[in-house]
């Protein structure tokens, strides 16, 4: 895989230290060593991203997964990823602030329990999935899940996933998604990249495009129809323009995102995707990679979008398991795509999300800046400060929380940083700070420093 010419397009100056909610420090990023593509990828993102390189996982799964099998059984799942990856998490001592993973290309996409799931709907239940036909019904309702059940239903405040942490406690879910696939019927390693580029680029834009709610003759259309309306107007709200329309935007420049429901699509007729995009499909097979039948979700990758989503099995055309409309709602009030995906998601047990989880259209434009860092080597703890320069001054910011390496050191606008314990050579040095509020916006600052 050569993404090459990608690399010449990004330099550290540009790679903004903005976050909207979820940051950086908080995602696990997975990648199979066995596959070239998939390390580089993994690697790539992360730099793009300023992940902690603490925060990757390296995984050895046998030869046909980096080629593009699909399918792998829930115990080989819990022994080849779920557990090792737990394992690491904790030894490196960052699991107190891991809120949700990403895996990269060479993964599996299904996991074959007596009803099938996505290996995300295997990593949000940690592996313990409910019955049959739990999965198979859509029973089981996910806590992150912000409504509407139905129309004039009970909707809730978007949220970030650290709030959700604090409310849900001991049984806070896993949420994952999937850099991106790259077997059969899926993507190029560089149109993965590419859209994952455009999701860093998307980042407090504040896009002027169009949400196109597509509703068509299809059997598929009616399952979500009755969610447009609602999320139209919502978005009005914060200023973001929606239709809802049964033409399909051929030809326009400005899709912000596309809601359909049929089997078939060619997302190449539309001429523009907005940076940050959503468009997907429902349909049965869109991310059944393995089925000819169908088009699939990487169509829409392939063609411009940032973010794509569709089912690994047969979901019985249930709304509970594909996104609803108001999957743009939470993006536009700050949440991140990770965030948006799940507080839209009732039954996230068959859905695959490709793109960049941490795409962030509507993050704010502060700053946070570390100051009396020191520049020559040090032997001896040093003071260190956090500073705010804030677009709107109405917009507070209560915690601040410190990470040598990836891993949490204090918290506080001032923090001495102790250095008996760290090796001589460069260490990374990251502020976060966190505003108030439900969707708690971050901003953060990274730096090395030298210890003799």
């Amino acid at each position: 895989m050569n993404i090459k010419p990608l690399l010449s397009l990004v330099a550290l100056s540009l790679l903004s230290g903005s976050a909207a909610a979820m940051g950086p420090h908080e995602l696990l990023v997975l990648a199979n060593e066995n596959s070239e593509g998939s390390v580089t990828i993994a690697r790539r993102y992360m730099e793009w991203r300023r992940i902690p390189p603490s925060n990757l996982v390296l995984l050895k799964l046998p030869a046909p997964y980096a080629e593009g099998q699909t399918g792998m059984g829930l115990d080989e799942f819990k022994r080849l990823i779920l557990n090792p990856a737990s394992k690491a998490v904790r030894q490196r001592g960052i699991d107190d602030h891991i809120l949700a993973w990403v895996y990269s290309t060479g993964f599996p996409t299904r996991i074959d329990t007596p009803e099938r799931i996505s290996i995300l709907g295997a990593t949000f239940l940690r592996g313990e999935p409910p019955v049959a036909e739990a999965i198979l019904k859509a029973q089981y309702a996910s806590p992150l899940f912000a409504g509407p059940e139905w129309l004039r239903g009970t909707i809730s405040a978007p949220q970030t996933f650290d709030q959700y942490a604090k409310w849900i406690n001991r049984d806070m879910p896993l949420p994952s998604m999937m850099l991106g696939y790259t077997g059969e019927r899926g993507n190029t390693g560089e149109e993965v990249a590419s859209a994952l580029w455009k999701g860093v680029q998307s980042d407090r834009t504040h896009p002027t495009g169009t949400v196109y709610f597509v509703t068509t003759g299809d059997k598929r259309s009616p399952c979500r129809e009755w969610q447009y309306e609602g999320a139209k107007r919502e978005l009005a709200q914060k200023g973001v323009a929606a239709v809802v329309t049964a033409s399909f935007p051929e030809g326009k420049r400005d899709v912000l995102g596309l809601m359909t429901g049929t089997a078939s699509v060619k997302p190449g007729r539309v001429k523009g995707y907005v940076p940050g995009s959503l468009a997907e499909h429902l349909t049965s097979f869109a991310g059944a990679f393995e089925q000819a039948s169908q088009s699939k979700m990487s169509l829409w990758i392939r063609d411009g979008a940032t973010l794509s989503a569709g089912t690994v099995t047969e979901p019985r055309a249930m709304y509970h398991k594909f996104p609803t409309a108001r999957f743009y709602v939470y993006y536009a009030q700050g949440c991140t795509a990770i965030e948006s995906f799940y507080q839209a998601l009732r039954c996230p047990l068959q859905i695959l999300l490709l793109g960049d989880p941490l795409a962030s259209p509507w993050a704010v434009s502060d700053e946070v800046v570390l100051a009396e860092l020191p520049v020559a080597p040090v032997s001896v703890p040093f003071v260190v400060s956090a500073l705010l320069k804030r677009s709107d001054p109405m917009r507070f910011y209560s915690r601040y929380l410190w990470l040598v390496d990836g891993r949490v050191v204090g918290e506080g606008k001032r923090l001495q940083i102790e250095t008996a314990g760290l090796t001589p050579g460069a260490h990374q040095l990251r502020v976060v700070a966190y505003s108030t509020g439900l969707v708690r916006h971050q901003i953060f600052a990274v730096e090395e420093f030298t210890v003799q």
